[in-house]
């Protein structure tokens, strides 16, 4: 299912420098690939925020009841300081963050440089849920992929890029995404203007997405 138009459409006096396009979905739904192909189609028009930038320092991560850090919670992202910098770029003025590690001992952060392109893509999990965010978002992209498919995407990339065990990654999906999913992610899912089935391999079809941005700005 797509809808290529935005829900509430804005001109480019109201939009101003900067066009911030929200791409949203599941753990391991694909956003983060869309998001890659996307800035490859804009070229330097385009920047990226991600929202992993945001998270807090893990000693402050809500836990569950076992006393594991759940990221799948809202609260586990500083969201205030992530619509403030929205508004940063919205006005026109390039954004310099540090990069979040999740702790990871002997991983340093990086100070990344996001420049107020004509378009920038905020990636992330709970940027439909959380109000202040949504709101400073001109147009916003909800990637579909069933549980299945975001478990089988999970196990693989977590076991090469984070070493986790697959025990590890099943109790997380259990314990924290799945519950996160109902609670944050899947009431919010038709709030997005332009949705992207990427349920099945293979590279999906992002025609609707680009006229979607295309017209907010030409």
């Amino acid at each position: 299912m797509t809808v290529p138009w935005p829900n509430n459409y804005w001109n480019m006096t109201d939009i101003g420098n900067t066009l911030l396009v929200g791409v949203a979905g599941g753990s391991a739904s694909g956003k983060g690939t869309v998001v890659d192909r996307l800035l490859a189609h804009y070229g330097d028009r385009a920047a990226v925020l991600r929202m992993d930038d945001y998270y807090r320092p893990l000693a402050e991560v809500p836990r569950d009841g076992d006393g594991e850090p759940n990221f799948d919670e809202p609260g586990a992202l500083d969201l205030e300081r992530l619509a403030s910098d929205l508004d940063h770029l919205r006005s026109g003025r390039d954004l310099h963050i540090d990069s979040y590690t999740f702790n990871q001992p002997g991983v340093s952060s990086e100070r990344l440089h996001i420049p107020a392109c004509p378009v920038v893509f905020l990636d992330g999990l709970f940027l439909l849920y959380d109000e202040g965010v949504r709101s400073r978002l001109h147009l916003t992209v909800y990637i579909h992929a069933t549980p299945e498919t975001r478990l089988a995407r999970r196990m693989a990339r977590d076991q090469a890029e984070r070493s986790l065990e697959p025990d590890m990654i099943q109790y997380q999906w259990d314990r924290h995404v799945r519950p996160g999913d109902r609670a944050y992610l899947e009431p919010v899912a038709d709030l997005a203007d332009v949705l992207v089935d990427n349920d099945r391999s293979g590279a999906v079809d992002l025609a609707h997405v680009h006229n979607a941005i295309d017209a907010l700005i030409h």
